[in-house]
Formats: structure tokens, sequence, C-alpha cells
């Protein structure tokens, strides 16, 4: 009968592709009852030592000596000479094929012996411990144990449960190694051992925790060679990889892919992937993510929970935010501590939610947790960002009630929104007149915030004065609190904007009647009011105050001093300018003192400095009584002087409020509806419009 022969044409290796060169010389010399030699000659481990199996029964107790030294010294073992096909040991365990191997036991872990519990294990149970052991928790020196009880002392030719385990054991990951795994697929694909689609799959593990592209992809491709369908679990090792090399999108696509096949996502790959995602605030993202998993009935861990709403309240993420403080804290399924409240209460005022902010509030006051400051500041800009101002003030209110100080910082966002808004000052200060009308007692810092407001107003308004001036004098019928020194600072910033001695002059009054003991701000304040008012005795009187006081003026402030005395020739205005604490010695102070000098011929004359800075401003000559007198009051001022500054300041206010009022008017016309759509029509002669549009009348 003529032997048939093979074709291996195109077509073979589209139907087998799996089948290759070596498979054929292997079964031929398997039928031959000849040796079998690898597809390589070298292996990831060095050359291989080929042995008969006639020459191994003969010699299988000196090699299993030499193999058991090796094993203990800690060398390499090199081969396993081939064992009989059903070979039987002690224990009844059935060893089927034959194989030659050099696992790599010596890697890891060489000097430590197996423990002496293992020894007495039957070899069937000691299987069995393996497999359960590297599936459940994976670790190369307990693998490392039992494989070499194994193969070292009961003589057991290693098959693709022994590799595959191995393999499965570098998922450690303190001391799993991908560089192994390669080598030792290759050893096995030169010792004739067939790598299965678990063994695939326990590389693919080994390189979703050490993360191995091209080791992925070469098992991707293996498979895919092979015919085999990558597992679910497989396309989770996948994933996993992909979210541990940080390549989201590709990670994203697959779990894209396993939704259309009806793979099912385990909860720690969801965990992971919103673990990565939040570390790179993909906040988006994240949301679309437990959407959908919530969508599915699916629980999220509650540490899985906490971390995001951490993570994006403090992002001011508010979508995800909300999200995780509706479906699991108001549900009761997650208690954040206070910390974690507080940055989802910032989040909600920064959005202007209140029914957020209200609900952690609620939830603070259930768990018997203080409402701190900041706390209340955050629920005060939920009010206001949401347009409530009378709200915003009423917490003020309530925060003053609970014993919480109000600092500057707590009216902030009351004053910017005020300021945004162009609100009237006498409408929010209607607005603390119903909450005192209502029984809430009206914190002085309430006040202020409107006095600032009037403050910022009158740099273009200069009636803001009278307003500030006129809410001012109804300030203790409102509070029960007495006006300290940073209400009077803001009066006289407000006075000094606008330009106003003599309201200047009422502040300083009041302050000294009612005993408030100025600070450097007030000093610095009266003295630049003064030296805008050309009056530079006053203001230099002032600067010696400020100076005995043992303040220091600021660094807008002496720039402010040598700016204004730069353009007089007063002698005060030149001591100021060349007073020590007023040059800085920067550049510009000398290049200002040459071009003094050199206009003003330096013929100035010196003053008589003031008492020394050691006497107290109460024991000065210059206050004959306890009670504090500002220098302000020797300022002269004739009526004619005073009527003219008067008249002048009158006119400019009109001018300015003219303006305002202008542009108000435009804004309201370009509000109607179609009044930028407006174009001429009828009102415009017809030989005008030919003549726009290029043509001449007189052809016509």
């Amino acid at each position: 009968m003529p032997r048939t022969s093979f074709v291996l044409d195109g077509l073979w290796f589209c139907l087998c592709p799996s089948f290759n060169f070596t498979t054929l010389l292997r079964a031929r010399t398997a039928l031959q009852g000849a040796r079998r030699f690898s597809s390589r000659n070298n292996s990831s481990f060095g050359p291989q030592t080929n042995t008969p199996i006639g020459q191994y029964l003969n010699k299988q107790h000196s090699d299993s000596n030499v193999l058991k030294k090796q094993l203990v010294d800690g060398e390499t073992p090199r081969s396993i000479p081939d064992q009989a096909i059903s070979q039987q040991h002690g224990d009844g365990h059935d060893q089927q094929g034959s194989a030659r191997s050099s696992i790599d036991l010596s890697t890891t872990y060489a000097a430590d012996d197996a423990p002496e519990t293992l020894a007495g294990i039957k070899t069937q149970s000691l299987e069995t411990r393996l497999q359960e052991l590297t599936a459940q928790n994976p670790r190369i020196q307990s693998a490392t144990q039992i494989l070499r009880i194994l193969v070292r002392d009961r003589q057991i030719p290693p098959q693709t449960r022994h590799y595959r385990a191995l393999v499965l054991a570098h998922s450690d990951a303190m001391r799993g190694s991908t560089e192994t795994v390669r080598s030792l697929l290759a050893e096995m694909e030169d010792n004739g051992i067939p790598a299965d689609s678990g063994t695939l799959h326990a590389a693919l593990q080994v390189s979703a925790v050490h993360p191995d592209y091209m080791l992925r992809q070469d098992i991707i491709r293996t498979l895919r060679e092979r015919w085999l369908p990558l597992s679910p679990m497989g396309w989770h090792y996948v994933v996993a990889g992909l979210l541990r090399e940080h390549q989201f999108e590709l990670a994203l696509d697959h779990i894209d892919q396993m939704k259309r096949k009806g793979v099912a996502i385990e909860s720690w790959l969801f965990n992971m992937l919103v673990y990565y995602l939040c570390e790179y605030q993909e906040f988006d993202e994240v949301l679309r993510l437990m959407r959908s998993w919530t969508d599915q009935h699916l629980d999220m861990t509650p540490e899985l929970c906490l971390y995001v709403l951490d993570v994006a309240s403090e992002a001011s993420h508010y979508e995800t935010t909300r999200f995780i403080w509706r479906g699991m804290v108001e549900l009761q399924y997650l208690q954040p501590p206070h910390e974690i409240c507080s940055k989802v209460l910032a989040a909600a005022a920064r959005t202007g939610d209140v029914a957020l902010g209200t609900s952690v509030i609620r939830f603070l006051v259930e768990l018997d947790i203080p409402v701190t400051l900041p706390d209340y500041e955050s629920m005060v800009e939920a009010y206001v960002v949401s347009g409530d101002l009378y709200a915003g003030f009423e917490v003020l209110c309530k925060m003053h009630k609970a014993g919480i100080a109000l600092e500057r910082s707590s009216t902030r966002a009351v004053l910017d929104y005020m300021i945004r808004k162009d609100t009237v000052p006498h409408d929010a200060w209607a607005m603390l007149k119903k909450l005192k009308a209502a029984k809430f007692e009206v914190p002085l810092g309430c006040a202020a915030a409107i006095l600032e407001l009037c403050e910022h107003e009158a740099l273009h308004d200069p009636f803001a004065v009278e307003d500030g001036v006129a809410l001012y004098n109804e300030l203790y019928d409102l509070c029960s609190e007495k006006a300290d020194v940073t209400v009077f600072n803001m009066l006289i910033s407000m006075c000094r904007r606008a330009r106003d001695s003599d309201a200047g002059m009422f502040v300083v009054h009041e302050m000294a009647a009612l005993g408030v003991v100025p600070d450097g701000t007030t000093f610095e304040h009266l003295t630049m009011m003064c030296l805008d008012a050309d009056n530079f005795e006053s203001g230099y009187m002032y600067f010696q105050d400020l100076l005995n006081r043992g303040f220091d003026p600021s660094a807008e402030t002496r720039a402010a001093i040598r700016e204004v005395c730069s353009h007089s020739r007063d002698p005060y205005a030149v001591q100021l300018r060349r007073h020590p604490r007023i040059q800085d010695g920067s550049v510009q102070c000398l290049v200002d003192e040459l071009n003094a000098a050199h206009e003003y011929g330096g013929g100035e004359r010196q003053l008589s400095q003031e008492p020394a800075d050691d006497v107290p401003w109460r024991d000065s000559p210059r206050y004959p009584t306890l009670t504090w007198r500002p220098s302000f009051i020797r300022a002269t001022w004739s009526k004619k002087s005073k009527e003219l500054w008067k008249n002048a300041r009158r006119q400019a206010s009109k001018e300015a409020r003219k303006r305002k009022r202008r542009q108000l008017a435009i804004q309201r016309a370009q509000e109607e509806e179609g009044w930028m759509d407006y174009e001429p029509g009828g009102l415009i002669p017809e030989d005008q419009l030919i003549s726009s549009k290029g043509e001449d009348p007189k052809l016509d």
C-alpha cells in the first residue's frame, strides 16, 4: 500500500492554525520509538541533556540523587529523563506521559527546604493542595515547596498542571516575574509539554499583576492561533493589565466589548477601574460607570463610595458628589466623617445647591456632630449663589445665635454677591431690619458687610458716603454690639475714596467719642486722607502718631505717600518723603529723590521732630485730656473752600449718576426683543439709499 503524503499548503494551515512542523516531528518520533527532540536546540534554562528510557530505568537512583543535590545546592536542574508511560508510585498516583523538565525551583527560596509537615502528605493530596493554593492565594514560596517534594523527592515528571501552578504562583505581587513566566512557557514548548488554555490564562493573570504588554499580546495571539476562546476571567485580566498601564481608553473599549458579549463584570474589576479613574480625576467617566452599575441593580462597596465621595467633593465635581450623597448617604448606606461632609458642603456652596447643603447640615445634626464656622460659611455661600441674599443673612444670624463669632471671611460671599449684583445698600439694610423684626439678633458683621459695600461704591459714587454715614447712624438701633475699629476703618476708607473730608472728620469724632482705640490701618487712612486734601501738616502729624503707637506703614502706604508728596513743595510733604520709614532703599526712591532735588533745588527747611516714640499717645502734649483728640481737628478750612469743595463734589456726583442712568437705559433697550435687529426704512431719502448702494442718481 503506497504511503500517503501530506501536502502542507495554505489551506492546511488555514484550517489548522495551531499545526507546525514540530508536531509532525514529535508524532513521527513517538511512533518510531525513538526519543523526542526539542523544537529548539537551546532553552531558557540552558542546554538539555537527553537520556533514553532504558538508560533512565537503569540509572534512576543515581539521577535522582544528582537532581536532589542540584535542588539542595540551589543550582538550576538541567533535565529529568523520560519516565515510563504508566509508572506507578507507592501512593498509587498514576503519571501519564514522559517529559524532560528544567523547572526552575531554585530561582526563589532555593535555600528554603520544604517543611516536614508536607513530607508525610500523599502525592494526590499534595497535587490537590498545590492547585488550590495557587488558585486562591498565589505564593511562589508555597508552590515551590510543594513542587520540590513532588519533583525532587518523589521523582514525579513535571506535567502541564505543575507548570500551570508555577506560572500562577508568579501572580505573587511581591516576588512574581513575567520574565520567569516567559522562560517557563518556552521550556514547556522545548520539552513538548502542551500549554493548555488554563496555563495561558494563568500567564495572562500574571501579566495583569505585573504589567507586561508584550507578554499579554503574545498570549492573546497564541490563543487566537489555537482557536481557544478568551474566558470571562481572561477578559478581566486583559482589562486589569491595561488599567495598570494607564491605557484607560483601551480598557473602557474592552469593557464595552465585554458588555456586548454578555460577559459579566466582576466587582473587583469595577472597583479597580473606578479607583484608577478617580486618581486621574476622570469624574465624568466615573459617574457614567456608577450610574450604569446601579442601573443593573449591582451594589457598590461602602469603601469605594466613601473614597469617590471624598475625592470628588475635594475636586468640586458637583454631579458625582451629589450622586453619591443622594444614593448612599441619604439612604443611610454610608456615614461619612465630618471632614468629608465639610467638603460636600463646600461643593454644594460653589454650585448654589441649597438642598444638598441643607441635607448635609441635617445629617450633621442627626449625628450630633457640631457644625463649625466653615460649615456655616459654606451654607451662606450656597444661599447667596442661588440668589437668596435674605437667607444668607438669616444663616449668619443663626450662626451668631449658636455662639460662633463672625469673622471677616464669613461675610465675604455676601459682599461679593452685593457687589456683583449692584445691590443698593438701603435694600440690604432693610433685610437686616426685617430679621430684627423677626426676633433675630443681627450681628455686627452683617452691618459691617453693608458698610463695606458703601466703601466699595465710594470709588465711583460720592453719594455712597452719605449712605454709609446714614446707615452708621442707624447701626446702634439695629445691632446690640458697639462698632469696633474695623467698622470705623471702613468708614474712614470710604471717606478717603470719595475725598469727603467733612464726613471723615465726623467719623473721627465718633471714634474718639466712643473711645475706640485706633490701629495702624486707621492712621494710614487718616494720613492719606489728609495728604489727598493737600493738608500735609495734619498728614505728617498722623504719620507721627502711627510711628509713636509702634506701627509700621505698609508698602502700599509708603508708595502712596511718596507719590503724593513728590508733587508738593510743602515742607511737611518734603519731610514725609524723606522720612526713613518712607524710604525703602529701592532704586525708585533714589530716582524720586534726585528728581525732587533737581526740581526744587534742595532748599527745603527741616521741621522739628515730634515727641519721642516712648511717650504714650495719651500723655502727649497735643492731647490735654484722656480722650483721644485726633490731630485732624487742627486743620483749618475756610467756609469758602468748604463750599467750593462741596460744589465740585456734588457736580462730579451728578455726572457720575447721569452716566450710570445712561448705561442702565442702554442695557434695558438692548434687552428688548428685536432691538438689535432694527433696520432703517422709510426715514432715509431714496437718493441717499441709492448712493449708499454705489449707484449714480443722475443715470436714472
